[in-house]
């Protein structure tokens, strides 16, 4: 009708084999309830970054897929977030890689949260509704790739990031079903958990290395709750440990860890905010 609700007068009131509802059948008072209440609910979650349930413009999964990608949104976020801070280029690709079982879900949502972890470090105003279209806009390539086959575990999820020259790959699994891990950091094989203050050094692989940054993080109170370490090759060539500290590194520890001839790069990561909450 022209008019909701219909004329009183309006004849077709008056024949017995009609029924007339409004344009909306289901629009009953009850349903019109049920349907504000979803969309304040899917508003909240945009805003909190969160997943969007039936978003006809932004990355969304079932409900029933859901708890089987949740945790790999958090750890994509995550190698999304080293990566970026270690990578010294500026990031113009990103590309995400699914192996093994998380290959069969759908993963835009998953990808999604990779954009939001590699922009984050970035201060670029972002969340994994807002990502893709940032993505877009800066000129950034995404690719994404799936493969069933994944080496040495059940699920693996890469992020790189790159310039066009030169690219940084970090990558993270799930251990024990919950327990999510960083297993590849720019090809070194490490077993580090994702959490709060991080140090990652890459340096000659040389007796006395880790001592000596034990010691300079001592000195300013910085107490290291995990390390993890690993080479490429032989010994004497190069090896890449990653540090769990309690606190933050301070700048002028940076600075003098790398006036060490035997440290080639030192640098700090905070993952506040992503596997903490």
């Amino acid at each position: 009708f022209a008019d909701e609700p219909v004329a009183e007068d309006n004849p077709l009131l008056a024949v017995d084999d009609v029924v007339v509802t409004p344009h909306l059948g289901a629009s009953t008072s009850a349903a019109q309830e049920n349907v504000a209440t979803s969309t304040a609910d899917q508003v909240v979650a945009a805003l909190a970054g969160e997943p969007v349930m039936n978003a006809l413009n932004a990355p969304s999964v079932d409900k029933s897929a859901f708890p089987r990608i949740e945790p790999y949104i958090r750890i994509a976020e995550t190698a999304g977030r080293i990566a970026t801070q270690l990578f010294d280029g500026r990031v113009a690709e990103i590309d995400v890689v699914y192996e093994g079982d998380i290959a069969e879900e759908e993963i835009d949502l998953v990808t999604a949260s990779a954009l939001k972890g590699v922009f984050t470090p970035l201060e670029w105003q972002v969340n994994a509704v807002n990502a893709p279209h940032m993505a877009e806009e800066r000129g950034i390539e995404v690719s994404e790739t799936k493969t069933m086959q994944a080496e040495d575990f059940q699920s693996l999820v890469t992020v790189s990031v790159g310039d066009g020259e030169d690219s940084l790959a970090v990558c993270g699994t799930l251990f024990a079903g919950d327990d999510p891990r960083i297993v590849r950091i720019d090809g070194y094989r490490v077993d580090a958990i994702p959490h709060g203050h991080m140090l990652v050094a890459r340096n000659e692989d040389a007796p006395g290395v880790i001592g000596f940054i034990g010691t300079v993080l001592g000195e300013v109170d910085v107490n290291i709750a995990g390390m993890f370490n690993a080479r490429r090759a032989a010994p004497g060539g190069e090896a890449l440990t990653v540090y769990n500290l309690d606190d933050e590194v301070p700048e002028e520890t940076l600075t003098q860890l790398l006036e060490d001839e035997r440290l080639i790069e030192a640098k700090y990561i905070t993952l506040n905010g992503t596997l903490d909450e």
